[in-house]
């Protein structure tokens, strides 16, 4: 398995954000698998267990939360190690970044300066760290 490109969840409600993502990180050798909201994540990691390496979701979305996505992979054992980025497009308050901080393994900013290449080092990171 590991011939193959690892597959990363790109879940955001925004379409521009989400297949912004998905072509980076195609161009950057993985597989990038969309989904437009909570849900539709949950599908897919509930029909692809141990196919996803990284998760990557925006936080607020309608139907379904980034937190909510968060909540269903701890609870379940085949998905509560995957690492998972936040995205978000406000700037946290302390509580919640010390929620993000103790459920996520990094965030992202949508606004202002954004670092594509640190973004792609850090998914690089936490995919090969066994």
């Amino acid at each position: 398995m590991k011939d193959q490109p690892a597959q990363i969840l790109v879940c955001d409600d925004d379409d521009i954000f989400r297949t912004f993502f998905e072509r980076v990180l195609k161009m950057s050798g993985f597989k990038a698998v969309g989904a437009a909201n909570g849900d539709e994540a949950i599908e897919i990691l509930d029909a692809r267990p141990g196919e996803i390496a990284l998760v990557l979701v925006d936080l607020l979305m309608p139907i379904r939360s980034g937190w909510e996505v968060i909540e269903f992979m701890e609870e379940h054992e085949a998905l509560k190690n995957i690492p998972v980025i936040a995205v978000t497009g406000l700037d946290p308050a302390p509580d919640e970044m010390k929620k993000i901080n103790r459920h996520c393994a990094a965030v992202v900013h949508k606004g202002g300066d954004f670092d594509i290449e640190g973004l792609i080092a850090r998914i690089r990171t936490l995919i090969n760290k066994d």
